[in-house]
């Protein structure tokens, strides 16, 4: 047995340690794909000592439930994961959980498991690649110069985002992208051909890839990425042709897919591997050999840092822009935008994004084909494309999920952060991708226009009604929906302010600008917008979005019956609850029962908020078709209906002896 062959098997022995000490994972993959992890990771440009390093090539296990063999890799190639931590493989605390996760384990250059949402991300990390290279890179300085690697599955290939992601990655020409399919026919439920017939293959040169076709030998597969870096005009994908759980009596069956081996079998794998079957056991010429794979990537990274150094010094600007970017200048400039007349709040955040892009221009993103509509893009600049790699706007066409999982690549290969922006209702579409970016932590901006039943005569199918709730459960997702521009410009210095994924939820109707100094506010979630007239206070109403300018006329009217009316606006209910409690009481005190919330979308979340005693008026059906009037008058937004609510509320509280 050659070095090559005993150095995979040493992968799959320890993937199967791992999976046999858990009593649960993958072994299927571990034994079938580990030759193109090695073949990737013998080309890749990568030093273990140093896993954040800017221009190393990326590498997204998308069949994320390879995990076990992923880790072994690291292991063996001397990146910090030990023998400890593949022995505490999906135990809760770990750095070798089930399925890999950024900032968890060193060296994980992506969070996968959900299928298909990885080969989207690795277009995204592309399409970075060559923006910032095309950008910053200078003549006998390339300081962005990588490859992104692939390793997928036949699931991945079966979900509609791949088809989404690979399309565009075609259309992008995005040789840099590297993809090796672990094509093996089997899937969970048995043989791929129960639910799939297409021709592989030919669906990628139809979408102007480079396909090339390889056996399960590394060498081969070796060759093949060689010839792969060589198509600078397409992306690539390598069709190995593998065999699930290879070297098992269940071979080329689902059975292994997703179980662990019976004890006698799993040593009998070992064995018939070559392998001493001491578990985690590895003879020091492996080690070796893989020491080989990065001696010369540790000469290139010391290279690559005297480059730095000197691009510092001969291009500080740029330098500066690419590394450093001044994050609180772009937020100051924002303070200058003037607003007059009635505006949008989707017209607001098109001068909002503009503004912020001539401070800093690595932002990077675009619509699901409705820049027009969302006026998510940068003025005056052309559309990214193979001939325009320094441009800001990506034509993502009507890709929703790829959209959101692409912007996460973006955002996964630092330098630059990404938007993406369509309608809110068809955020549905984006919902995995936008909790990816989540869990993953990445400064997504969300722009996600038309935000409620407003949008009128589109009808029901277009009207979001459960949207904006819906994203508020996402953990560690920030959901704006400002009241007017003054607010946009709040919401957007928080997200540049901060490294979090964010959501606005913008209308298309004009919306008054209500004052031109509440823009800090904003970063409180919520605040006092208009003050009651007297110390006896009779009501609170809490608004969001359009519906703050509503709650402002209903609290004059109000006022000229000589009740007494707090308004506060909420653009962002979570970080609110986030604030002290003492500022939580000063904008709404606990023991006061009159809290009345208006907002066109569902009534639940809002029980924190409003106590027990208040109440919310909501949109708890699908719309209608209609104008934007019709629709308010007909669930109750109008300035009569919400007074008299909150006249009931104040007199039902009153006779029930609700004391404050």
């Amino acid at each position: 047995m050659n070095i090559v062959e005993k150095s995979i098997n040493t992968i799959r022995k320890l993937g199967l340690n791992m999976i046999q000490t858990a009593g649960s994972g993958h072994a299927g993959i571990v034994l079938g794909a580990s030759p193109l992890i090695y073949s990737i990771y013998h080309e890749a440009k990568i030093d273990p000592e140093h896993p954040d390093w800017f221009d190393r090539d990326r590498v997204v296990l998308s069949s994320g439930h390879g995990s076990a063999m992923l880790y072994a890799v690291l292991h063996l190639l001397g990146y910090d994961v030990t023998e400890d931590d593949l022995r505490d493989f999906r135990t809760l605390g770990s750095i070798t959980p089930g399925h890999p996760e950024i900032d968890i384990t060193p060296g994980v250059d992506c969070s996968t498991g959900a299928l298909g949402q990885g080969f989207a991300n690795a277009v995204g990390l592309a399409m970075a690649e060559a923006h910032l290279s095309a950008k910053f890179n200078k003549r006998g300085m390339k300081l962005i110069d990588h490859y992104t690697f692939v390793l997928c599955g036949d699931g991945d290939l079966m979900e509609g985002i791949s088809y989404e992601a690979a399309s565009l990655a075609g259309k992008q020409q995005l040789g840099k992208l590297i993809v090796l399919f672990d094509s093996n026919n089997i899937s969970l439920d048995g043989r791929t051909d129960i639910a799939t017939s297409e021709d592989i293959p030919k669906r990628f040169e139809a979408m102007q890839w480079q396909v090339l076709d390889c056996d399960n030998n590394p060498n081969n597969i070796i060759r093949q990425i060689q010839l792969a870096k060589d198509k600078v005009d397409a992306p690539t994908i390598i069709i190995c042709r593998t065999i699930i759980g290879e070297k098992s009596k269940y071979a080329n069956s689902a059975t292994c897919h997703g179980n662990p081996f019976k004890e006698g079998e799993f040593t009998e794998v070992v064995r018939d591997l070559g392998l001493d079957t001491e578990p985690f056991l590895v003879d020091s010429d492996v080690y070796d050999h893989f020491d080989e794979f990065t001696k010369n990537n540790k000469r290139l990274y010391k290279k690559w840092q005297d480059a730095c150094k000197n691009y510092k010094k001969q291009y500080k600007n740029d330098y500066k822009e690419l590394f450093e970017p001044d994050l609180a200048k772009a937020c100051s400039s924002l303070d200058t935008i003037k607003w007059g007349q009635d505006i949008s709040t989707r017209e607001a955040g098109h001068i909002v994004l503009n503004k912020l892009g001539k401070n800093i221009s690595n932002i990077f993103g675009g619509c699901a084909d409705l820049s027009k509509s969302t006026l998510a893009y940068f003025e005056s600049e052309p559309f990214f494309s193979p001939e325009r790699r320094k441009e800001r706007n990506i034509a993502f066409g009507v890709r929703e999920h790829a959209m959101s999982a692409i912007c996460n690549g973006i955002c996964l290969h630092g330098g630059v952060r990404s938007f993406a922006s369509t309608f809110l209702i068809f955020s549905d579409y984006m919902r995995y991708g936008i909790r990816m970016s989540a869990l993953m932590d990445l400064p997504v901006l969300y722009v996600f226009t038309h935000d409620s039943i407003a949008v009128g005569q589109d009808g029901a199918t277009h009207e979001p009604v459960e949207q904006l709730e819906s994203l508020r459960l996402i953990p560690n997702l920030m959901v704006f929906r400002p009241a007017d521009a003054v607010e946009t410009v709040g919401a957007m210095q928080w997200y540049i302010s901060n490294h979090t994924p964010t959501v606005l939820s913008l209308s298309r109707q004009k919306l008054p600008v209500q004052s031109c100094t509440r823009a800090k506010c904003v970063s409180r979630g919520g605040y006092i917008l208009s003050h009651e007239n007297s110390k006896d206070l009779n009501a609170i109403i809490i608004a969001t979005g359009s519906e703050v300018d509503l709650a402002l006329k209903v609290q004059k009217l109000l006022q000229r019956d000589g009740l007494s009316i707090r308004v506060v606006s909420m653009p962002n209910r979570n970080l609110f609850c986030l604030q002290s409690k003492a500022y939580r009481e000063r904008v709404l005190p606990d023991y006061f029962p009159s809290k009345l919330v208006i907002e066109a979308g569902v009534s639940s979340g809002w029980e924190k908020i409003i106590g027990k005693f208040g109440e919310v008026l909501g949109v708890n059906t699908f719309g209608e078709s209609g104008t934007q009037s019709e629709l308010f008058d007909l669930f109750g937004f109008s300035v009569a209906n919400v007074s008299n609510k909150v006249k009931s509320m104040i007199k039902r509280n009153k006779t029930q002896n609700v004391e404050i």
